[in-house]
């Protein structure tokens, strides 16, 4: 809209008035369409016995669940389409003088789809009602668009491991987890007909629920990861669908908030997981660590006014502990003492490298002495010599000669080889205090000297309020505000300045907050409007172990413009 006016402001009046008559002509010229993002709607034919099609026929479409209704008529053809209905159960009844009434149902509209419900009324008394089987399937012959359904039970029943709504989507067609190595791997991205996990497009009761982020911090393609208890049902939609949706070249999952009905209805939950419980892998050299996960929380819905006013509420808490083993090769005793013999393979001399292709030969590369020298050897490079000033250079191809680092038995500073041990150069205080941060070795797993163990732990919080509103005979309104909270702590294998730790570790919290509000006024049975308005927000911190802390004066740095590390932060609305 922003954009739209400035381009307006920037044009001549005329040119003004000219692109502001084509948009009226544009926008009562288009065909009469129904936007129905998260709901569906009931179309059908109604005709009398003996086939002939009757208007003006009275259509009433009952929310079983509810108590409420929405009354349309048959067109000239004896078509009626019934929009937007919330997800649910419907009776459909037709009403027409000299006939009798014809009573369908119970139908059950999901989301974005449209059946057909084809009714026969017969002449007769109009108090008697005649009732049409509906059972058995019923085809989706109004739009090309191929999707998948999941309902509550389905996602409830299902076994999910973190019970993340995003993994149902793997049950439609053409739908196969994310990349590897995708950003949104961890939270279950998906990837639909080999478009990327980021090109997919999520909506949650209607309004935009895409994270439209980078996503470096927070992981996600989505903003709010409702409960799967409180999901009503989603659809994910692989192709062919309405072009009311854009953005997404992958797929578009549709979820929808459960509302209350005229029966209070909900449910307490626990999942729990935890390292008793979980095998050994014979494979694993670190054994069986600690683990425990709890996955807890409600749902609540009900009449606030019967027939009229709903609510339904949900929250859920997520509580990980979890051991994170970190193999790392740290500097042993003798090393910060200035002892590297550990690094020397007498075994394996140290071959020239041929300078024109820097492949190594089969001459034994010599140093200043004209002593052979060993792989892990350790040179002064401030007395690299050269042919001119070193005979035994010269016997090198590249011409260059290394000086060893060592002192005698009498501790004198001397240039003859001494195994990496006793090194004559003083080592720098910076570099001492360095040291001194390291722990000691601890272990011996698969060339790693050290391991720790730190507990992982991660929270999550999210709850979801809806308010669902029956205004009039054609007037409808709802409200959704859903926010999720995830602190979570993940600590790196040195608790000190060194970290030690990847990208991720320190301390994190992502917030999240979504509002949803719409509105919708029956003009006619031809003409709906609905006003919805959609308001996301993300807030994503994460801080290192040393944020905060003045470096440069812990360890000695002289003159530095950093004084801790900074802190890596997202705000997105």
């Amino acid at each position: 809209m922003q954009l739209s006016g400035l381009f307006l402001s920037r044009l001549p009046f005329r040119a003004n008035r000219r692109l502001l008559l084509c948009s009226i002509i544009i926008v009562f010229a288009s065909t009469v369409v129904v936007a129905q993002k998260d709901t569906g709607a009931i179309a059908g034919t109604v005709k009398d016995s003996s086939g002939a099609l009757v208007a003006d026929a009275k259509v009433t479409i009952a929310d079983v669940d509810r108590g409420t209704s929405l009354v349309t008529n048959t067109n000239s053809q004896g078509e009626y389409v019934a929009s937007p209905l919330k997800i649910g159960r419907y009776n459909v009844t037709v009403e027409k003088q000299g006939f009798k009434k014809a009573l369908a149902g119970p139908v059950t509209v999901n989301v974005q789809e449209r059946p057909q419900i084809n009714l026969t009324v017969q002449i007769g008394n109009f108090n008697e009602t005649v009732t049409v089987n509906t059972q058995g399937p019923q085809l989706e012959s109004e739009t090309s668009e191929l999707g998948q359904v999941v309902n509550s039970k389905t996602a409830e029943t299902l076994p999910l491991n973190g019970r993340n709504y995003a993994q149902l989507a793997l049950l439609g067609a053409g739908v196969a987890p994310s990349e590897p190595g995708s950003r949104v791997s961890s939270s279950y991205g998906f990837s639909a007909n080999g478009a990327r996990a980021l090109q997919n497009n999520f909506l949650l009761d209607g309004v935009d629920n895409n994270a439209n982020l980078g996503d470096v911090l927070n992981e996600t393609a989505y903003v709010i990861q409702p409960s799967v208890d409180a999901i009503a049902e989603f659809k994910v939609q692989t192709n062919s669908y309405s072009a009311e949706f854009g953005r997404g070249n992958g797929a578009i999952l549709n979820a929808v908030i459960k509302s209350g009905t005229n029966q209070l209805h909900g449910d307490v939950y626990e999942f729990l997981r935890n390292d008793k419980l979980d095998g050994r892998n014979a494979f694993d050299q670190f054994g069986r660590q600690p683990y425990k996960q709890n996955q807890f929380g409600f749902t609540l819905g009900g009449p606030i006014i019967k027939n009229r006013t709903f609510f339904f509420g949900d929250y859920e808490g997520l509580r990980v502990r979890q051991a994170t083993p970190s193999p790392a090769i740290i500097p042993t005793p003798a090393m910060i003492g200035g002892d590297f013999s550990s690094f020397l393979d007498l075994t394996t001399p140290a071959l020239q490298l041929d300078p024109n292709t820097g492949s190594p030969t089969n001459q034994v590369a010599l140093d200043c002495s004209g002593n052979p020298t060993y792989v892990g050897e350790i040179f002064n490079t401030r007395q690299t010599m050269t042919a001119s000033a070193n005979p035994f250079a010269a016997q090198n191809l590249n011409g260059l000669c290394g000086v060893p680092i060592g002192t005698n038995a009498a501790g004198i500073p001397t240039n003859i080889f001494t195994g990496n041990a006793g090194l004559n150069t003083p080592i720098d205080p910076l570099a001492a205090r360095l040291a001194a941060l390291f722990p000691a070795p601890n272990a011996n797993i698969s060339g790693n000297n050290f391991l720790s163990d730190p507990s992982r732990r991660e929270s999550r919080n999210n709850f979801d309020i809806r308010i669902d509103h029956k205004i009039g005979v054609k007037d409808d309104a709802f409200g959704r505000f859903s926010y999720e909270d995830q602190p979570s702590f993940i600590p790196p294998p040195f608790n000190n300045v060194l970290d030690g730790g990847g990208f991720f570790d320190g301390i994190e919290d992502d917030s999240y907050r979504s509002v949803a509000l719409s509105e919708t006024h029956l003009f006619s049975p031809t003409v709906v409007n609905e006003f919805r308005v959609g308001y996301n927000r993300i807030n994503s911190h994460r801080l290192q172990l040393n944020y905060n802390q003045d470096i440069s004066q812990q360890l000695g740095f002289r003159q530095s413009d950093v004084d801790s590390w900074p802190p890596l932060a997202e705000v997105w609305d």
